[in-house]
């Protein structure tokens, strides 16, 4: 535990030295800068430069002389700084970006590379939902974007998800074959598409290594190859396990009259 907290310091910008003794003084303080450097175990010659750069941050501060005797900045503290901080660089980079003229047509389609990085970007999306996530994945990967796909609910956005293994989290409306996951993956390779307030899209291989590739895109041709391909899913879904797929697919369309349904039927 202590070494993922020194590895998230130094995300947020303290060297290890630095990390090693925030954490020193959270244990133990107020203490001095002998004592820090013993419980940090960094050499005497090192401890006050590393001490004077988190008084510096407004990490941590000083109080009497001799010897002079160091206390951190409070955990509660520290999150609500940092929290602060990141929030006013975004704030400038998102100023600092629109004064960019950017070429649009450069955007239009972002690949994504391994199954981490498709994962925290359907997280991003989903939390920018505002009515409507369609999705169809197998139950890993549902599980995966599971807490922003409540949050989305809870804000009243309208969800499906269509898939052929069972879903063990419910959240909005599920359409399944409630195949085992483990027989499924014996002989096809998981595949997730989503697509977000009929805007954003995402599709491609959900193979939980380096080697998945995906697409993330605005592009309306393939929103509605994306969607298409979800309706026809859940469709046949309907036609096999006897149910109305109405509501689902008018969530999903922007066609108000597809009735694959009835097409289905017929033939």
């Amino acid at each position: 535990m202590m070494k993922e907290l020194k590895n998230l310091l130094k995300e947020f910008g303290l060297t290890s030295n630095a990390s090693k003794v925030y954490i020193a003084l959270l244990r133990k303080s107020p203490s001095t800068g002998y004592e820090i450097s013993g419980q940090a175990d960094i050499p005497r010659s090192a401890i006050y430069n590393v001490l004077s750069r988190l008084v510096n941050m407004g990490l941590a501060s000083s109080v009497g002389k001799d010897p002079r005797r160091y206390i951190p900045l409070p955990a509660s503290s520290l999150i609500d700084s940092l929290h602060n901080k990141h929030n006013k660089r975004m704030d400038k980079l998102k100023s600092a970006i629109k004064d960019i003229d950017q070429n649009d047509e450069a955007f239009d389609f972002w690949h994504l590379h391994g199954y981490d990085n498709m994962i925290e970007k359907a997280k991003e999306v989903i939390s920018l939902s505002s009515h409507s996530i369609a999705v169809s994945a197998w139950n890993r990967e549902v599980k995966e974007i599971y807490d922003e796909l409540k949050n989305a609910e809870k804000r009243g956005v309208k969800i499906t998800i269509f898939s052929f293994t069972k879903i063990e989290e419910q959240v909005g409306n599920i359409i399944s074959y409630d195949i085992k996951e483990d027989k499924l993956r014996k002989i096809w390779s998981p595949k997730m598409i989503l697509v977000v307030d009929k805007k954003y899209t995402m599709m491609g291989s959900a193979r939980n290594n380096d080697e998945s590739r995906l697409i993330y895109t605005e592009n309306q041709a393939i929103l509605e190859i994306a969607s298409d391909h979800l309706i026809l899913d859940i469709t046949l879904a309907g036609n096999r396990l006897g149910f109305d797929t109405a509501e689902y697919v008018a969530g999903i369309s922007n066609k108000s009259d597809i009735d694959l349904e009835s097409l289905l039927d017929k033939s």
